[in-house]
């Protein structure tokens, strides 16, 4: 029992020391956050000021036409500014790609902050490589280093079939982990600077240890009772009963947290979630007391993350305007406009019976899609993809009476928890250049995020939207207003949208004039190229304190500028002072 004992407490020690590691080596990040007196009013709870002065243009959704001075558009057949306009087809293409003389880059001294970037790029390429399931080399390393622990604990001088105890207690000690790293406001995220999103691959790999462990600890008394030939007296026995019903909670956990049954029933899924932890801390205890202090500690975390989203959900009334081009729902929320920072999710609820029997206790994520700080309050843009997804659609669509008479949307009630997530302790306006390359419903971040940067002053040369959809040109008529507005609302940062059409159908487009900076084109786009051209561009332009890359969407686009950053020139991303790579992948 002393050995236990002296084992699972080392172990623990040495899981606290890796995450006193990691908060360490965040804190330079975190300084360079806090000591901007805006960043601790962003970011944290919702709220509603009185808004700055900005203008932004609502979005079309009603006429094709283009409210855009058409003086200030490209003759894209001439490629370049003219006072005439030209139809978008399909012979329109970006320019020629810009070509980069590498004996012309910056040469850079040993005194050079760039340095640090040009001897960490390849350690860093190598450990953002991507492997079996989606995993980078360093999350994988993470996992065997903590497998690793647990299995050295568990079998060391044990022998789990003659002394199933160690495998029992080592599970115990596991469990403020498990329940820490379940929370939304997540302690450890909190500690080491990023969202409970990016760390719940923990969550997954700690709750897989206590099912087998607790499995493993089970079948070794089973063994060893059988061997003695009072089994069933054992099995008589209320603890041991206790036992049975812990293990059958985290096995129940454990099938119905499969993606299966997540994509299937998702209801099941969080369901069986909040009834089986509950009655697992409570069986734990019964069935042994030394897990008390270890469910203790779950519970501080489980209940002060219960208080904290209660201070953080707001029930307010949010308006719902259907977007049919692109098959989307706009929810825009009057009532709370600041309090998050771009990249940042809400997690939304809708109070309304018309989303089916459990569709107003379902909750679900979706990215801020503006700004912070105007008067249109947050929006945000819910995809059509799934039942309830599709249940908000429709409600969209119902014919309601405004002050103008009838109109399509409808106010309802909602529930908004957060903001969460984000780019935690990362500065987007202390980089030289940024790039957002995002799938479908994906551009919220960047509709968040280029605006907060255009109105920061920063020292941001170049900003790059790449938008992939697989929806028909005309359908993205509604957006072009706001991708307009970006693209000249600054003259300081030359803002370029590149939007492809992965699924064409045609090689005419017929849709209306597009303004200088904004390009429609068929197909996949060339990341390669165009990460080097808006690192080119921003090298041009005086640039060399870096190039944030932000990507969301699916998880395959994300494996894929993953792979693209790794195999990036190094001479430019060391001329530009390093290549920082976020990402916000659906699928979490």
């Amino acid at each position: 029992m002393g050995l236990d004992d002296d084992l699972v407490y080392h172990a623990d020690i040495l899981i606290f020391g890796i995450i006193l590691i990691f908060t360490l080596a965040s804190l330079p990040r975190a300084y360079a956050r806090f000591s901007r007196r805006s960043e601790w009013s962003q970011g944290h709870f919702l709220r509603s000021i009185v808004p700055v002065p900005f203008t932004k243009p609502r979005i079309n959704n009603r006429s094709p036409s283009y409210p855009v001075d058409p003086k200030s558009f490209v003759d894209f057949d001439r490629g370049n500014s003219s006072t005439t306009c030209a139809p978008l087809t399909s012979r329109h293409h970006i320019g020629p790609a810009h070509v980069v003389d590498e004996k012309a880059l910056p040469k850079i001294s040993n005194s050079d902050p760039t340095v640090v970037s040009s001897i960490w790029h390849p350690v860093a390429s190598v450990l953002q490589y991507r492997v079996h399931d989606n995993y980078s080399i360093n999350q994988v390393l993470l996992i065997l280093a903590y497998i690793s622990i647990i299995f050295y604990v568990s079998f060391y001088r044990s022998d789990p079939f003659t002394d199933p105890h160690r495998a029992g207690f080592v599970i115990a000690s596991q469990i403020p982990f498990v329940y820490a790293l379940a929370t939304k406001n997540n302690i450890i995220g909190m500690m080491v600077g990023v969202g409970y999103e990016k760390l719940n691959f923990l969550h997954r790999l700690v709750g897989k240890l206590m099912i087998i462990g607790a499995n493993v600890h089970f079948i070794g008394y089973v063994y060893k009772w059988s061997l003695a030939g009072d089994i069933y007296n054992k099995l008589a026995e209320d603890f041991v009963r206790w036992g049975i019903v812990a293990l059958v909670c985290l096995d129940l956990l454990g099938f119905c947290s499969t993606e299966y049954v997540r994509s299937k029933s998702y209801n099941l899924f969080i369901t069986s979630h909040v009834v089986s932890l509950i009655i697992f801390l409570f069986a734990a205890c019964y069935h042994e007391p030394t897990c008390v202090p270890y469910v203790i500690a779950a519970c501080v975390f489980y209940i002060l993350d219960h208080v904290v989203r209660a201070i953080k959900t707001r029930i307010t009334t949010a308006k719902l305007r259907p977007l049919p081009e692109l098959g989307i729902t706009r929810v825009e929320v009057p009532s709370i406009n600041a309090g998050w920072r771009a990249g940042q999710h809400v997690r939304l609820r809708v109070l309304s019976s018309s989303m089916g029997w459990w569709g107003w206790s379902e909750v679900h994520p979706f990215t801020i899609a503006n700004v912070a700080e105007t008067s249109e309050g947050m929006v945000l843009m819910c995809k059509k993809t799934g039942q309830w997804t599709g249940s908000l659609y429709s409600m969209a669509q119902t014919a309601s009476y405004g002050e103008t008479g009838k109109e399509v949307g409808r106010d309802v009630r909602v529930m908004v928890e957060g903001p969460y997530g984000g780019v935690g302790h990362t500065v987007m306006s202390s980089y030289s250049g940024a790039m957002f390359v995002v799938g479908g419903s994906g551009i919220s971040f960047a509709l968040s995020a280029v605006p907060d940067l255009i109105q920061a002053a920063t020292d941001v040369k170049v900003i790059d939207i790449v938008w992939s959809v697989k929806t028909h040109v005309p359908s993205l008529i509604p957006l072009l207003p706001l991708f307009t507005n970006l693209v000249q609302q600054s003259p300081l940062v030359r803002v370029n949208v590149h939007i492809y059409y992965t699924r064409a159908v045609s090689t005419t487009f017929n849709v209306t004039y597009l303004p200088q900076g904004v390009t429609i084109l068929p197909g996949r786009p060339k990341l390669e190229k165009l990460l080097d051209a808006a690192i080119t561009n921003t090298i041009s332009a005086g640039g060399v304190d870096g190039m944030f890359v932000g990507v969301c969407g699916p998880l395959s686009l994300a494996n894929t500028m993953a792979h693209v950053v790794q195999n990036s020139n190094f001479r430019l991303t060391t001329a530009v002072g390093g290549v920082k790579l976020h990402e916000e992948s659906f699928g979490w």
